[in-house]
């Protein structure tokens, strides 16, 4: 009994899947957000990954002053945005913890933390940044999660509620599509070591919940009966001229 002889199809969708999966220089994370800066977009899916880059505080030039309301407005919102470009989508704990350290302070008392909170508000609504709850970041790194490594930051930033729900999300996706089908737990725990974070907890489980419904809803994951499937809008690109 001959073998059922091989679909081409199947197999051209196999390579193109593995050609995105390993992207070249103008393929990056980077090279997408760059793109989608320009052009707008929605959700691209990167293959790329890098550790986690910190602001180097100093050049933010926040130091020599007696009081943090003493700071003026354009340079407060001038390092802001300078850890938003850096470090975003960028939790608003990691945010204050940034521009403390860079203005020579080791609390933010209510006055710091209000005037923290009025400036990025204010750029929000003026649109230099978007926010979204706790994170603030430009719309082209909310579209294009890039996936970083937290293993090097010290444990009070290494938290799971310091990273975006786009970057969990896409963290679940690469590593179902890498595998080709995974059971949920499996996945989850996979998911989150390959960022740094060892343990699936039942708090971890918990914070995946929300960007695992998010990459089921968008058919970027599909589940089965006991597994994970990667969707086929995990493969797509954006309708542009491309980074």
């Amino acid at each position: 009994m001959s073998e059922t002889p091989p679909d081409p199809l199947d197999a051209l969708v196999r390579v193109h899947q593995h050609l995105i999966r390993n992207p070249g220089p103008e393929e990056t994370c980077e090279a997408w957000r760059a793109s989608c800066r320009e052009h707008g977009c929605e959700w691209v899916t990167t293959w790329d990954t890098r550790p986690y880059r910190e602001t180097d505080t100093p050049e933010l030039r926040l130091a020599g002053h007696d009081r943090f309301d003493d700071i003026p407005q354009e340079a407060l919102d001038r390092a802001l945005l300078k850890v938003v470009d850096t470090e975003g989508p960028v939790h608003l704990f990691v945010l204050t913890r940034r521009l403390l350290e860079a203005a020579g302070f080791a609390r933010a008392g209510s006055r710091i933390q209000a005037r923290i909170h009025e400036r990025r508000a204010e750029l929000g609504a003026q649109g230099a940044i978007q926010l979204d709850g706790e994170f603030s970041g430009r719309a082209e790194q909310f579209a294009v999660p890039c996936l970083r490594d937290w293993s090097d930051l010290p444990d009070a930033l290494r938290q799971l509620e310091h990273v975006p729900d786009t970057e969990l999300t896409l963290s679940l996706v690469r590593t179902v599509a890498e595998a080709g089908t995974l059971d949920l737990d499996t996945a989850m725990n996979d998911a989150l070591h390959r960022m740094g974070f060892i343990r699936l907890t039942d708090n971890a489980r918990e914070r995946l919940h929300a960007p695992l419904s998010h990459a089921l809803k968008r058919q970027l994951l599909v589940q089965g009966q006991t597994h994970l499937e990667p969707g086929l809008r995990a493969f797509r690109r954006p309708r542009t001229t491309g980074p």
